[in-house]
């Protein structure tokens, strides 16, 4: 005990945690009526001292770092400071982020979950569609509003299913004009006999 205390300066306050854990700092400070601020550092003799598994100590000390208190272990004189430029606090933040990463991974195996966003419309929906667009008065706009889906999506689609639709169409290109459209379309065909000959 008196080796843990060589560490504390005269205006530290000691907290004896006794069956409380690390990440229930906070908790303590509050019923001594003492709150964490900015600025504020927090010392542990050493890291044996603590119970806690150390995926929930990288949090707890992640947590006290995003809240802009430092964190001291006195015995290897390591300090970690909250700013971001702090190589320790960044190795922290990334122990934390993988640890939460693999148990997400643990808890949300890749079968559990569907590879993406569930198809708004698919290609055995294209007689439906045609038949409602086919209706008399009826507008794409109104279709796509019954099936739940924006005008452009609903154009989207019948562009890549429809192939009586597309191919009714010339795709455009640059200006508005059609593809493969040579430079000669826009020569009057009395200048073209001209630079013909």
């Amino acid at each position: 005990m008196e080796n843990q205390q060589s560490c504390l300066n005269p205006d530290d306050i000691e907290v004896l945690a006794g069956r409380k854990t690390f990440s229930q700092l906070s908790e303590l400070l509050e019923r001594k009526g003492i709150g964490l601020e900015a600025g504020d550092r927090v010392k542990v003799h050493d890291l044996s001292c603590l119970a806690i598994a150390t995926p929930m100590l990288v949090r707890a000390i992640a947590k006290l770092l995003r809240n802009g208190v430092s964190f001291e272990i006195c015995t290897p004189r390591i300090i970690v400071e909250p700013g971001a430029d702090d190589k320790l606090h960044a190795m922290l933040d990334a122990l934390d982020s993988h640890y939460r990463h693999l148990h997400g991974i643990k808890t949300h195996p890749a079968e559990m979950s569907s590879p993406g966003r569930k198809q708004l419309l698919g290609p055995d929906k294209l007689p439906e569609i045609r038949e409602r667009l086919s209706a008399p008065g009826a507008t794409a706009t109104d279709v796509a509003q019954e099936l739940g889906v924006a005008r452009s999506t609903l154009f989207n689609y019948l562009e890549r299913y429809d192939l009586d639709r597309r191919a009714g169409r010339e795709k455009k290109g640059v200006n508005g004009l059609p593809k493969n459209s040579g430079d000669d379309s826009h020569v009057a065909e009395s200048d073209r006999d001209e630079t013909a000959g």
